[in-house]
């Protein structure tokens, strides 16, 4: 379980997993059982990611056999890997490329750390800075710039750490800055230690989506008792966290599920087909934070019941307001408009100096300040960045009500260390509840926000009903693959004589019995912890003539990955009638030549920042991701815009009626650019074709038409393929270019390949 909602919720692989899990269990991560599962069930996926960077090196020593999961095939294999790969993995992955690409970020902070510094001249100090969390070195490089009289610099991350020694040195500022490879934390102060004396200045960048996330309020407060003088500036000075209250429909489709409906002809009402368990519609909802690209979500899907709120203030030097490892905090507000309280949108922002004057903020775009009063502002007009994005959380159902335009409300705001919830009272009479919400149903631990959000998209839930209104009778004995798929109720529920659902683990087992037993269909679904294949024929009730597959699993990352279905149906023939109708068919790889806006940043090279030399830094990053990255990774292409250089096409189709091919399938082709713009990356998706009708292929691609030159609108509920580019030609329509593609599929391991070559012409 916990594997599951990891490997659905952050970004990694199955192995990876499996070494954290592992190492704890076994003692080697000295955080413990409890703070690992506090991270897992509470943080974000970066968050989860930032922490697997602090706490890797103590399980380097695992990674020289590994075992993988294959998310095609479903079988465990063993690999062998140099003893670096989870170092390299890690660097590969992390954020900081990211970050160093945010321009105002790292403008903010030189000029807040300019400001800090003249402060102190003023004041006649001497100006002696710490920077926790150093990462490449650049804001200590900063500081030695600003002139300050010593530098001291901290990075647990060893090969980050190695890295900025390097960086420092080719910068000419290795003499200038003492770099201790510890944490903050660890660092001793006196003669003769780790630091000779207390800092007066700190400048570090601890925040994450959650601004708290990263262990912030404990590395302030240790810093404030143990390694800063009492009046040390602070870099930055303070932060604020706002919310805003919604009515949305379309945000819970990623938090609670909706019963099922099927149209009926000629009826004024739908007919309801699938019911929800009373202990699901009763469940608080995830512990986790929904971060996400806000600025993306259309706003035809929000209402606002509130303007942006301001709910808690922290004061980093502790002089003005202590800081607090836990707070609450109400906020009266009068409802904007009629609506349901379903969520909380969540943003934050730092003052830089000493006086406010230098702001950073992480608002959506309709609420940024430098857009204040202009009406056609857009996420373009705002910086991008991908390490802070914004947060969405989930309000209980009990506070699913709905009020009135100028309904008085309170906003309850919560944080502890690392996390924040919320809640909405309607009057000062009325119960809330202040604890943190936990999922008791097992719904929310089980399935991502992307698969709770297919479990309720009408697009995908009319074509499954259709499909199966159109083959489903009381001969049908079904077979269902896939992890969760509520379609097993349906097709029960629809006349089929027998259904039977295959769920090995345990949970996403019990939660597929209360969905049968809510629906009242015992009698017709049999949820087995048995694979089909150990499943004999005898303990079915006739062959099966059906197999039906949406098709989903918890362990696929990319869309090709739910080929698995194939690998199943194929390993289970012996339960299955000769001619027994398979669906979904066929698969279709898809691609299109795009200019990613923003998503290039986080591969691209750095070559220099705010002035710095980076290019060792690009030369570690470059060398990791070859070794350790896959050139297609995961991504929601909805939060990061994409303008089409050229018209979709298929590029791989893979007949599923019969068994997988022999030997490996490679196909060539090429696209012809006839757009305008920069190529740095193709995106990729898989149609299944689940009946042969084109109005019942389920896409993860595109939901309208692509246009050459025009930003693609992408399906909401699922990862899409990016790879990129590294070369980023300039295409030009009066230039014959094409891009060339090569794809491979490999039957023995189920792994589908890319490559892609740039031709200035034919």
């Amino acid at each position: 379980m916990v594997f599951m909602y990891l490997q659905n919720t952050i970004d990694t692989n199955f192995h990876d997993l499996q070494h954290f899990f592992i190492s704890t269990l076994s003692g080697k991560y000295d955080g413990g059982i409890e703070s690992f599962l506090k991270i897992i069930f509470v943080k974000s996926r970066k968050d989860c990611r930032k922490f697997k960077q602090n706490h890797l090196q103590q399980v380097r020593n695992m990674s020289v056999f590994i075992q993988q999961h294959n998310p095609m095939t479903g079988t465990i294999e063993w690999g062998i890997q140099p003893d670096d790969y989870d170092y390299k993995q890690e660097v590969a992955r992390s954020a900081y490329a990211d970050m160093l690409h945010d321009k105002e970020r790292n403008d903010k902070y030189f000029e807040g750390l300019r400001r800090s510094v003249a402060d102190l001249r003023m004041k006649g100090k001497e100006v002696h800075v710490l920077d926790i969390g150093t990462g490449t070195g650049l804001l200590s490089m900063m500081a030695v710039a600003c002139g300050v009289d010593s530098v001291t610099a901290c990075e647990a991350f060893h090969p980050v750490a190695e890295c900025a020694k390097k960086v420092l040195t080719a910068n000419g500022c290795a003499e200038k800055v003492h770099l201790i490879p510890k944490r903050s934390t660890e660092i001793e102060v006196g003669p003769g230690k780790d630091m000779e004396r207390r800092a007066n200045l700190l400048i570090t960048e601890v925040f994450d989506t959650e601004l708290i996330g990263e262990g912030g309020i404990e590395t302030y407060k240790h810093a404030q008792e143990n390694l800063l003088t009492p009046d040390a500036l602070y870099v930055p000075s303070e932060a604020t966290i706002y919310a805003q209250v919604v009515s949305s429909e379309k945000l819970q489709y990623w938090n609670r599920l909706s019963p099922v409906h099927r149209k009926v002809q000629g009826a004024n009402n739908d007919d309801p087909l699938i019911s929800i368990p009373q202990s699901v519609q009763e469940c608080a909802g995830a512990a986790a934070v929904h971060d996400i690209q806000l600025s993306q979500v259309p706003q035809d899907w929000i209402t606002k019941l509130s303007h942006p709120l301001k709910v808690f203030w922290f004061d980093w030097s502790g002089r003005k307001k202590k800081i607090d490892y836990e707070e609450t905090s109400r906020v009266k507000f009068s409802s904007l408009a009629p609506g349901s309280c379903d969520a909380v949108l969540m943003w934050w922002d730092l003052k830089m100096d000493q006086k406010g004057d230098v702001m950073l903020s992480c608002a959506p775009y309709w609420a940024h300040p430098d857009l204040e009063g202009k009406e056609d502002g857009t996420s373009e007009h705002i910086p991008w960045r991908d390490h802070w994005m914004q947060a969405i959380y989930y309000l209980p159902p009990q506070m699913v009500s709905q009020v009135q335009e100028g309904k008085e409300l309170t906003l309850f705001s919560a944080h502890d260390e690392y996390s924040l919830w919320f809640n909405v009272q309607e009057n000062q009479d009325s119960a809330i509840s202040e604890e943190r919400p936990i999922c008791t149903c097992g719904i929310h631990i089980v399935n991502s926000r992307s698969r709770l959000g297919q479990m309720n998209d009408p697009r995908r839930l009319n074509t499954y009903l259709r499909i199966l209104e159109k083959h489903i009778n009381s001969d049908s004995v079904c077979f269902v693959l896939g992890d969760g798929c509520l379609m097993a109720v349906a097709a029960a529920k629809l006349g089929a004589r027998q259904v039977y659902v295959s769920e090995s683990n345990d949970s996403t087992r019990r939660i597929m019995q209360e969905f049968v037993i809510s629906n009242a269909v015992q009698d017709k679904v049999t949820v087995t912890h048995m694979n089909y294949a150990d499943i004999p024929l005898e303990q079915v009730i006739a062959p099966g003539n059906i197999t039906f597959s949406e098709p989903f699993f918890s362990t696929s990352l990319l869309p090709w990955h739910s080929l698995y279905c194939w690998y199943l149906r194929n390993s289970m023939l012996h339960l299955l009638a000769e001619n027994a109708l398979s669906m979904p068919k066929k698969m279709t790889v898809w691609g299109v030549p795009v200019q990613y806006r923003d998503l290039w940043k986080i591969r691209a090279p750095l070559h220099e920042c705010n002035g710095f030399k980076m290019d060792i830094f690009d030369s570690l990053i470059e060398t990791a991701s070859d070794e350790a990255d896959e050139k297609v990774e995961p991504h929601p292409l909805w939060e990061y815009p994409a303008r089409a250089l050229a018209k979709p096409q298929p590029l791989m189709t893979l007949d599923l009626g019969g068994a997988p091919p022999e030997k490996a399938i490679t196909v060539s082709g090429s696209f012809s650019l006839t757009g305008t713009g920069t190529l740095n990356g193709m995106a990729l998706w898989a149609d299944w074709d689940m009946t042969s009708c084109p109005e019942d292929i389920i896409s993860t691609g595109p939901v309208k038409p692509v246009v050459v030159n025009e930003y693609i609108s992408w399906d909401v509920y699922t990862q899409q393929g990016v790879y990129l580019m590294k070369e980023n030609p300039l295409i030009k329509p009066d230039l014959s270019q094409i891009l060339q593609y090569y794809v491979s599929f490999c039957p023995n391991d189920g792994t589908v390949s890319f490559d892609f070559k740039f031709n200035k012409n034919i």
